[in-house]
């Protein structure tokens, strides 16, 4: 289910949403590196900041899931973000898979927002892969049979060697794992429940 098969074309014509997201994430931080990386460039490229979301900038709560805090924040996150998309994109599809991302984004950002006070302006997409993580942890309950023995340890390997990382490695933002991970249990019921619904009527109207 993980590894990557296709070649180039073929995965930018499959998987269009994922790919968007990568090339978005890919572009902001090489402009960020241009400006240095500091919190104004980040500011400006869409990160999250809670004194600018209460002045109504609230589509930061979305955007800052596009940049990232450094190249090595970008390096760590990317890969991450490859494996645990596509597989989802392909069983939900892409119009699913874009209302995934957009709930996990702003679902994370609100945990952020409410609980928790950074002193400086966040970005990065690890939230969101913590929400995709949440869907995968729902599926090995729900419909296990879509997982070979070695995609289940992937996914236990993933999770266990993730918050390990949040717990013990330094500036990470623990609220927003947490939070996006939650995020992810949460829509998992009402979104397979929906797709379900939308097969059906479908069937019936053909």
């Amino acid at each position: 289910m993980f590894k990557v098969r296709e070649d180039f074309s073929t995965f930018i014509r499959v998987y269009p949403i994922t790919t968007a997201v990568l090339f978005i994430c890919a572009v902001l931080t090489s402009i960020a590196l241009i400006g240095g990386h500091d919190a104004e460039t980040r500011l400006i490229l869409g990160a999250y900041e809670k004194q600018k979301v209460n002045e109504g900038q609230i589509w930061r709560l979305l955007t800052y899931s596009l940049g990232h805090m450094s190249f090595l924040h970008f390096l760590i996150n990317i890969p991450f973000l490859l494996l645990l998309s596509r597989p989802l994109e392909n069983l939900l599809g892409s119009k699913f898979f874009l209302i995934i991302y957009i709930f996990l984004s702003i679902f994370t950002g609100l945990i952020i927002h409410f609980f928790s006070n950074y002193p400086v302006p966040l970005a990065g997409s690890s939230g969101v892969g913590y929400g995709l993580m949440g869907i995968y942890i729902f599926l090995l309950f729900k419909k296990s049979h879509l997982f070979t023995l070695v995609d289940k340890r992937f996914i236990l390997f993933f999770l266990l060697f993730g918050f390990a990382g949040t717990i013990l490695l330094p500036n990470i933002s623990m609220t927003g794992h947490v939070g996006g991970f939650a995020g992810g249990l949460l829509i998992s019921p009402l979104l397979f429940k929906l797709k379900a619904t939308m097969k059906s009527e479908n069937q019936f109207n053909i």
